[in-house]
């Protein structure tokens, strides 16, 4: 693998097609299946399964299963109030206690339905509030959709409706009446880019787990973008330019300081050191900002990933 540089393509460390050791995510979400989403202590949201999926995508499929041994199962029984989630799921919207009812509703429309068709039918309602969880209820359904649109099992089904509930109790209001309009002659998934470049900015220039969320956030919406339509693209990007809202105000005096950062070698040597680490952020980081690099060219993003090769942020938790 060759060091990573302005006339090197991104595709030379990301698989696309015929990831290797792709079945073994099987195996990760069938053990995390009732696993406890939220971590002991800090509550933040358990990466078990999104950092599995990232190494497979990274070609670091062989190194999964030791990767994980390091993210123990917690029991956990996910509550239910008994509410009709077909007819009421407005009012089930971000409430923790409706966990158990959202698990089963997707579970049972997932089950013989096209994935891709409920997919669709919730981003429609959700992506108004992409930024749920701090990003992370798009960010583990997209994972998921990611791991089912190479292979489709019962497991990543499961592992979908998992993503989809927890972004549902995140969520702080149901969808407005009126969403935003797409403006005449702008491409949304283009601006959902532009947010995501503004997130690199600012991360290479104040390295934190808030603002390394400012990349992975509207690169996990890129996983999916190509399975929705044009009006929820446009309603995403708006949720976007909120979360992010504060980065695009600082984009042109972080950009400066992020494009004096060097460009940084991310050989396969890089890569291991990455799976050897029991946080999952590194490695999410990384593969989210090498597909942004691939998509616009903007070196930007490999400034952004650089910043992790030694940069300690699998003992920060808050910025």
């Amino acid at each position: 693998m060759r060091e990573t540089s302005s006339s090197t393509s991104a595709g030379d460390i990301l698989v696309r097609d015929n990831r290797p050791n792709e079945d073994v995510l099987d195996e990760v979400y069938r053990k995390y299946r009732s696993s406890h989403p939220f971590l002991p202590v800090t509550h933040f949201i358990d990466h078990s399964t999104m950092g599995a999926e990232a190494l497979v995508a990274l070609g670091l499929g062989h190194r999964v299963m030791d990767w994980i041994s390091h993210h123990p199962v917690r029991a956990y029984e996910a509550p239910s109030t008994g509410i009709s989630i077909s007819s009421a799921w407005k009012d089930a919207m971000g409430r923790k206690e409706c966990h158990g009812d959202w698990l089963r509703y997707f579970e049972s429309e997932l089950d013989g339905n096209p994935f891709r068709d409920v997919l669709a039918a919730w981003l429609e309602r959700f992506a108004h509030d992409t930024g749920a969880f701090l990003f992370h209820g798009l960010i583990r359904t997209a994972h998921a959709a990611r791991a089912l649109q190479h292979k489709d099992t019962q497991v990543r089904r499961d592992e979908l409706a998992r993503g989809l509930a927890l972004w549902a109790i995140g969520i702080k209001s149901p969808p407005p009446n009126d969403l935003p309009n797409r403006e005449s002659g702008l491409d949304p998934t283009a601006a959902i880019l532009r947010c995501a470049r503004a997130g690199a900015a600012t991360f290479v220039a104040k390295s934190t787990i808030p603002n390394l969320h400012l990349v992975t956030g509207p690169m996990a919406y890129m996983m999916i973008a190509h399975d929705l339509g044009s009006s929820v693209h446009g309603v995403a990007a708006a949720a976007f330019r909120r979360t992010h809202a504060k980065a695009i105000r600082s984009i042109e005096s972080d950009k400066d300081e992020a494009l004096s950062a060097p460009l940084p070698a991310l050989d396969q040597t890089h890569l291991e050191a990455l799976a050897e680490k029991s946080n999952a952020h590194p490695v999410k980081l990384t593969e989210a900002a090498l597909r942004a690099y691939q998509a616009t060219q903007d070196k930007l993003f490999l400034k952004a990933a650089g910043k992790v090769q030694n940069y300690g942020l699998w003992r920060a938790i808050v910025g």
